[in-house]
């Protein structure tokens, strides 16, 4: 069995985002716009990778927008594309203004455009191929058609996607569930210190389970005992502390814990917020 695996990424330095680029497939580093303005363009561009599959073209990367920056062009993508703003602000084109907090999940063909000129930070991720996704690509397309879904126009239902289109979710409005709360829908969740856990669901497909949820845990939380998560699990310490055994992860640590892979039990003494994806329910069996 495969087994957790953990970047500091506060350890991690910033990477240009012309570095970046080498790591994306041709079809999305082919289609940034025009070619003598691109080497300009993400001079603005900084990032850190969390995961990447070269198989499935999944990714998660932390990036930092400098003051300034803007797509070259309006464009879609055949991936679904998720992002959660940990700071400053991004206007995108066809969605909203974006600040601290907030989030999105996009299915693939929704025309957008970013631009911020004061600067952001936030987590982006690609899901790549997926039962809810295609490849991680990038088509140039008309600034007339932001908002709209340039793969399916004439097919609400799959322009809408697995979890219906999340523009923008203002999270500081969503309420904390506890945790017994939240296992109601969701299922046993055995092993779970559910006195002192709350989540907030930033989006989630309703039949095949897949979700990217908040977590808040108190201090003093803990898991039962060692276990496994039914499905793959992803999680960014947003703020506070976490341990998995002996190893203590802070703030900017990211998890990718397979399907089924045994770890020692997830704890908190102080308290931690986590911004967790999982690929269906969010169960865990004891070993």
């Amino acid at each position: 069995m495969t087994a957790t695996a953990i970047v500091d990424s506060a350890a991690l330095p910033w990477e240009s985002g012309l570095d970046y680029l080498k790591t994306l497939a041709p079809a999305f580093r082919d289609n940034l716009g025009p070619p003598d303005q691109v080497e300009a363009n993400f001079a603005k561009y900084w990032q850190k990778t969390l995961f990447l599959d070269p198989g499935t073209t999944r990714r998660i990367d932390l990036v930092r927008l400098a003051p300034g920056y803007r797509d070259l062009t309006h464009c879609c993508h055949d991936s679904v594309e998720e992002a959660y703003i940990l700071g400053g602000e991004v206007r995108i084109d066809g969605e909203g203004v974006f600040t601290a907090g907030d989030y999105f999940w996009r299915p693939p063909g929704w025309v957008h455009h970013a631009a911020s000129p004061a600067g952001v930070e936030l987590v982006l991720g690609f899901e790549g191929r997926s039962s809810e996704s295609g490849a991680v690509t990038r088509a140039v397309c008309a600034p007339a058609a932001a908002g709209t879904n340039a793969l399916f126009p004439a097919d609400d239902e799959r322009a809408l996607g697995t979890r219906g289109r999340v523009r923008q979710v203002v999270s500081r409005f969503l309420v904390w569930q506890p945790g017994p709360a939240f296992a109601r829908g969701e299922g046993p969740l055995a092993g779970f210190d559910l006195e002192r856990l709350a989540v907030r669901v930033l989006s989630r497909n309703p039949v095949g389970g897949q979700q990217t949820l908040l977590l808040r845990l108190a201090p003093g939380y803990r898991q039962a005992g060692r276990g496994a998560h039914g499905a793959c699990l992803q999680a960014l310490v947003l703020s506070g502390a976490v341990s998995l055994g002996e190893r203590v992860l802070g703030p900017g640590a990211f998890m990718h814990r397979p399907a089924q892979a045994v770890e020692a039990p997830l704890a908190s003494e102080g308290g931690a917020l986590l911004y967790v994806k999982v690929d269906g329910r969010l169960d865990f069996t004891l070993a």
